[in-house]
């Protein structure tokens, strides 16, 4: 059965959609689930047809894996499920159990039947509503002529580790006197295979002078068996029982009515993940353990999600997340600064293969950074958080910084090349025993890149110059310093002009830069991006074709192949939003080349690319 699983899987990933809104299964996602991802199948094979599907490398491998199954499968439509419309996958959880589900829309419930039936189980059928569980019951699918539902169900062992979980369960304390260096403890948990038994964990047995497993070691591990029997059993109920309630519609409300859920649905986009909330789900699933009791690291995080848009020119993924109020008002103040403008004028855009450039503002940070700690752990260290922060305060300058380092910069990546080093070796003569230094070279490949940092204080740095200099590390050029690195083959050079700290790898480039000769070409587009956000990025995978040094590549074919796929794959571009409400949001997006019809069937043709 885990073949079908594994095709359902394959399934969500590829073809599954939505015509409008008909059949769409959205109103029996429960209105306390966690987390809730879609695939829309119309969007998708608008783009491309189950047709074109079938003859990709990924439409082979999912046709080859059904007819594994039954060799009558032959396309996906015999799977049996509505194609047009929305598939879903949704997680549950409380304090004793998670609870992962798929959910897809049916077309022909017969196809259901006869695939189930095609993997050699056996499922109950009882006026219409079929059921099927695997052998521990702990992953049940449920299925009518409308909708099928499959769950998987997951133990908490922070809550059957409880006493009183475990004296009402039945369950066993495992605090026994084992004898650590006889036996290596499995941890108890459901997903560690039913068929545990001494052999298995013989296989795991830590090297010491016995090679037996005592009795107390033997107790433990029949005790485990038996409790994880037991958490599987009790689990299995759970899981059934919530998905008779959905097919008999006895669940409580509906994710349809949850309208931060609402507002994050977007037809136009092909995927989505939408999260309640990050501090939910890190409350859900942090093991609770007393060291991080009453600490919540995402503490006034709020809802995520995540859009993919399947373009004509463009593949898109749009990301946001919500604060609270207090959260919103620290990055507020961080993000006002926007990157230095005078970084542009030393950029050459028909040189650079890509950049990174960020904007914060280092005083407000160094202000806001208490009480983001606070808000972390005040609740369960107040007073030594309280003191710490004070601490912090009282020691740093937080004005003084800023003017050294004011919070925004860009690092720009010209390439590679290669530069031969030379480096000591010893040569043994065997006639004489007798070893003999020699010099010996080699080529090593190093990156080629120009950093600019605003700052408006230098002393720190003049200090760190003069002392590189004493002590022979720093060389003085004509307006620049130049840098050697100990023990590696990279030279880097320093200047500071026009309230910007230069730090690269190109001499040329700083003799141009300090001798007022940089010619700066940079396009309105990139000025507009970079300026705009607090962060940005930018990656031209064509400039890198052919630049990559044959020696890190193994043989020429190798390096034809990733020469081929850089070429083929279009301009990468990041960037963030100006913070909207209580909302932070960005984007990362690439190109889709003029000679591919559409996002889908590119991203298809780079697949196709990989894997010859």
């Amino acid at each position: 059965m885990k073949n079908l699983y594994k095709c359902f899987y394959a399934l969500l990933l590829t073809t599954t959609g939505l015509t409008g809104f008909a059949q769409d299964l959205s109103s029996k996602i429960p209105a306390d689930a966690l987390a809730v991802a879609t695939i829309k199948g119309k969007n998708l094979t608008e783009l491309m047809s189950l047709k074109e599907f079938n003859t990709t490398f990924i439409g082979k491998k999912v046709l080859s894996t059904l007819n594994k199954i039954d060799p009558s499968l032959n396309n996906l439509e015999d799977l049996g499920f509505n194609l047009s419309a929305n598939f879903y996958y949704y997680n549950r959880s409380n304090d004793s159990v998670t609870y992962n589900c798929f959910l897809a829309p049916i077309k022909n419930a017969k196809q259901i039947d006869a695939l189930y039936a095609g993997d050699h189980k056996k499922f109950d059928s009882k006026n219409g509503l079929r059921t099927f569980y695997n052998a521990d019951s702990t992953e049940i699918a449920y299925w009518n002529n409308e909708m099928f539902l499959f769950a998987i169900g997951g133990a908490k062992q922070s809550y059957f580790s409880r006493q009183d979980v475990m004296e009402r369960f039945g369950l066993t304390s495992l605090n026994l006197e084992v004898d650590s260096s006889a036996v290596t403890v499995v941890s108890d948990t459901t997903y560690i295979d039913t068929a545990i038994d001494t052999v298995t964990v013989e296989e795991e047995v830590e090297e010491a002078d016995t090679v037996e497993i005592d009795l107390a070691g033997d107790s433990y591990i029949n005790e485990s068996h038996k409790n994880i029997q037991k958490q599987k059993a009790i689990v299995a109920v759970w899981v059934d029982h919530m998905l008779g309630d959905i097919f008999s519609g006895k669940t409580t409300g509906s994710i349809l009515s949850n309208k931060d859920y609402i507002a994050s649905l977007d037809n136009n986009a092909e995927a989505s993940i939408w999260l309640s909330g990050a501090d939910k789900l890190m409350n859900s699933y942090m093991p609770d353990m007393y060291s991080f009791k009453g600490i919540n690291f995402l503490n006034g995080y709020g809802a995520v999600n995540a859009k993919l848009y399947l373009e004509k020119q463009a593949i898109k993924l749009s990301t946001s997340i919500t604060f609270n109020d207090a959260y919103a008002d620290v990055f507020k103040k961080v993000y006002k600064r926007r990157v230095n403008k005078n970084f542009l004028k030393y950029m050459n855009e028909d040189k650079m293969i890509g950049y990174m450039a960020y904007a914060m503002d280092t005083k407000a940070y160094l202000q806001e950074y208490p009480k983001l700690i606070s808000n972390i752990y005040g609740s369960f260290y107040a007073d030594e958080i309280g003191m710490a922060t004070d601490l912090f305060s009282l020691l740093l300058d937080e004005e003084a910084i800023s003017k050294v380092v004011k919070g925004d910069g860009i690092f720009i990546f010209n390439g590679l090349s290669q530069k031969e080093v030379t480096f000591k070796s010893y040569d043994y003569n065997e006639d004489n025993f007798e070893t003999k230094e020699v010099a010996k070279t080699k080529k090593e490949t190093l990156p080629d890149f120009l950093f600019m940092l605003s700052t408006e204080d230098t002393r720190l740095l003049d200090k760190l110059i003069a002392y590189g200099t004493k002590k022979q590390m720093i060389q003085q050029k004509s307006g620049y310093f130049e840098l050697a690195i100990p023990k590696t083959p990279l030279t880097l050079f320093v200047a500071v002009k026009n309230g910007i700290l230069f730090l690269g790898t190109d001499e040329t480039e700083f003799k141009s830069i300090t001798g007022d000769t940089f010619v700066g070409n940079i396009s309105s587009k990139h000025k507009k991006l970079m300026i705009g956000a607090n962060y940005s990025a930018y990656f031209n995978a064509k400039k890198m074709a052919g630049k990559i040094p044959a020696g890190e590549m193994g043989s020429s074919k190798e390096i034809q192949k990733v020469n081929g796929i850089l070429t083929s794959i279009g301009d990468i571009y990041l960037k963030s939003h100006p913070i909207k409400g209580n909302t932070l949001s960005g984007e990362i997006s690439m190109n889709v080349p003029t000679n591919h019809q559409n996002s889908l069937r590119y991203l298809f043709s780079i697949i196709e690319d990989v894997q010859k």
